[in-house]
């Protein structure tokens, strides 16, 4: 791995302060009131997330997102730079409010998300990921494709090609699109990309197909290192479309709350990658990074190190390879 740039990682996309209620009823709206298990207030958001993981494994990270010059705002700074991500290329604007989302956590640990639109997130624009801090890192991990507005289509595409013009690595991950446009979002994207792991969800509407095999020769017309599907508790197929691998779950029973775990796997891989890993033990090591959120509540609380990522595939009989 070398050394040579002020950063490793820029995690770029959507930033948000998050207060979670966990053992949610589901059947909440035909009641007057329930009584939840659990209160918890926390950072949150994909880029955030991601930059949260790979802080803790390692990673030389700063987060470029659009807040507002709130409490919120206050709060999230305060967690990031507690661990370890530069706050310097946050967009802070008093005509915005940060993204502040109420997250509700039932009893499966699955979330369901209240939004309010008009947030910090929705101005976020390709200009505020400059130049100069392009040049000053090694990879761009883009989180929250589809849901930054400003970046959907050519704009996302020319950011790509800016960072892969600098000479760095990138990496792309997608939320799910409620409008409906998806590979229109992202195509002139993954024209410079390097690694792609949407869910299967995710990916079976961008294919039109649940199939993976269908999936990945769809996908391997552009010029992806990587590409997956992450397959929940299933675990994850990971492949550079030479050769496949899928790997099981390292995780086992009911998770407190699944919030975040996605960006944890990529945050995990991507960290491993930079390292020099093979992509088996990327994807094995983003694993232990989803694994280390999921018994907790908050979307990046209890996010692992690498340490604890390595004893983890240990106790497992899993030993990473160089690539």
């Amino acid at each position: 791995m070398t050394d040579n740039k002020k950063y490793d990682v820029i995690c770029a996309g959507i930033a948000t302060w998050d207060t979670l209620f966990t053992g949610v009823d589901k059947d909440l709206m035909e009641i007057d009131g329930i009584l939840a298990k659990g209160y918890f207030a926390s950072s949150g958001g994909d880029a955030v997330n991601a930059a949260v993981s790979m802080a803790r494994l390692g990673m030389k990270t700063a987060v470029c997102a659009s807040v507002g010059e709130d409490s919120a705002c206050t709060l999230l700074v305060n967690e990031l730079e507690e661990a370890g991500v530069d706050c310097s290329f946050l967009h802070k604007s008093p005509d915005v409010r940060t993204a502040s989302p109420v997250l509700l956590i039932d009893n499966e640990g699955e979330r369901h998300i209240i939004r309010v639109p008009g947030n910090g997130n929705h101005s976020f624009k390709e200009e505020m990921v400059t130049d100069e801090l392009i040049s000053s890192a090694r990879h761009l991990h883009l989180a929250s494709a589809n849901v930054l507005k400003s970046l959907d289509g050519k704009p996302l595409g020319r950011l790509f090609e800016r960072a892969h013009a600098a000479g760095l690595t990138t990496s792309l991950d997608a939320s799910y699109d409620r409008e409906g446009n998806w590979m229109k979002n992202i195509e002139d994207a993954l024209h410079h990309c390097d690694i792609f792991i949407p869910s299967m969800q995710e990916a079976a509407i961008y294919a039109g197909t649940d199939d993976p095999e269908e999936i990945c020769r769809m996908f391997s017309k552009y010029p992806l290192q990587v590409f997956g599907i992450k397959l929940g508790e299933k675990g994850v197929l990971v492949t550079d479309f030479h050769e496949t691998w899928t790997l099981p779950s390292l995780y086992k029973g009911i998770p407190v709350d699944t919030t975040g775990a996605g960006d944890a796997f990529l945050a995990g891989f991507v960290s491993a990658w930079l390292k020099g890993y093979d992509i088996p033990s990327s994807a094995y090591a983003g694993s232990a990074q989803s694994y280390s959120v999921l018994g907790a509540a908050g979307a990046n609380t209890s996010a692992g190190t690498w340490e604890d990522a390595v004893k983890l595939l240990r106790d497992n009989q899993i030993t990473l390879r160089m690539r």
